[in-house]
């Protein structure tokens, strides 16, 4: 009898995909003879996942037309038995992907909200999304199709002893071992001035520096910046603007996992509502997300060291995907005012209040 073979589909982003990692810890338990692959947006999230040994084959989806028609291909001829296409999933483009492969039963969430051109009917079961569900929710809830119910709820990342030896020689050379490290990820993808999305989750660069300068005078801290390539002019500004910046460390661009592993030293992790931020709750780091546009009930650290803030705003959150729009951009003209309306000392006022400084 041949393997039962599973698709996941997951073309949201690195952040999206670790949000459903309980579902698939729980699908490699319940089916472990199964061959599960996923099709995910980028090599980044290869990286972090293939270690777990969750996944059998991983493909990276392209932005070439004729590459993603091969690709497509290619899956067809796996003759799946099982795709889900990981949560959240309001596009069209997504449900033509999972039709063309072409798997027997073809998993998705339906929504209230449908555009005009809405290719959902495509997928022959569909799982109601529910408004008030976190993501890591919304994602076990495919398992109701298997009457499974999972206790897995852990979002879970695990780094080898050479990762871990990596970071700690390169605390020790930065002579910072014993150093109450906080780690800080002020980016959200794009650079400083470009008109990108990313830049309406960001809590000002001015912000970020005036909080180093709080946690350096008051525990001591060391401040390790992250952020990708494409984020250096922000990390730059960031430590031009504070006053310590004897205690602030830039970190450069290394791979993903050897930023886990740097991360995975940090006391506390603060961040906007990122992909490091969910690595870093991943971790088991205590994680302070940032929130305006973005949704803290869907995407909020998902741990028990996971916390987050926001503002009370009404129009906060903005962003509208998947439940009442298709489009996953943030629409705003009031100049992020529910991010600048979160103090450098309501902050410092949370983390107290948490105990975590």
């Amino acid at each position: 009898m041949s393997k039962k073979r599973m698709l996941i589909i997951s073309l949201s982003g690195i952040g999206n995909t670790l949000l459903a990692l309980p579902f698939l810890t729980s699908l490699k338990d319940n089916f472990s003879s199964a061959q599960i692959d996923l099709v995910c947006l980028t090599q980044g999230i290869v990286e972090l996942l293939s270690p777990r040994g969750l996944i059998d084959n991983f493909y990276v989806f392209s932005r070439n037309i004729v590459k993603v028609l091969f690709m497509i291909l290619r899956l067809r001829r796996n003759k799946y038995l099982y795709s889900f296409i990981i949560f959240p999933s309001n596009k069209w483009q997504f449900d033509l992907v999972a039709f063309m492969i072409g798997a027997r039963y073809r998993v998705t969430h339906c929504y209230k909200y449908r555009s005009k051109i809405n290719l959902s009917f495509l997928q022959n079961i569909r799982i109601k999304a529910e408004e008030t569900l976190h993501d890591v929710e919304q994602n076990l809830n495919f398992l109701k199709i298997f009457n499974i119910n999972s206790s897995q709820r852990e979002v879970e990342l695990f780094l080898d002893d050479r990762e871990l030896a990596f970071a700690e020689d390169f605390l020790k050379n930065k002579g910072l071992q014993e150093a109450f490290l906080v780690g800080i990820h002020p980016g959200g993808g794009g650079r400083l001035s470009k008109k990108w999305q990313g830049r309406f989750k960001r809590w000002p660069v001015s912000y970020f520096s005036k909080l180093c300068d709080r946690l350096i005078e008051q525990k001591g801290a060391k401040i390790l910046i992250f952020g990708g390539r494409e984020e250096s002019e922000i990390k730059k500004e960031v430590k031009r603007i504070a006053s310590h910046k004897e205690s602030l460390f830039i970190i450069e661009e290394l791979s993903l996992r050897r930023v886990s592993a740097l991360i995975k030293k940090c006391k506390l992790f603060i961040s906007n509502d990122t992909a490091l931020m969910h690595i870093s709750a991943a971790l088991g780091v205590s994680t302070l997300g940032i929130f305006g546009p973005t949704n803290w009930r869907r995407t909020a650290p998902y741990s028990n060291s996971g916390y987050y803030i926001s503002s009370d705003i009404p129009c906060s959150p903005c962003l509208k995907y998947p439940f009442f729009s298709s489009s996953s951009k943030i629409k705003c003209n009031k100049g992020v005012k529910c991010l600048k309306e979160i103090t450098v000392e309501k902050v410092m006022d949370k983390l107290k209040e948490l105990n975590l400084i």
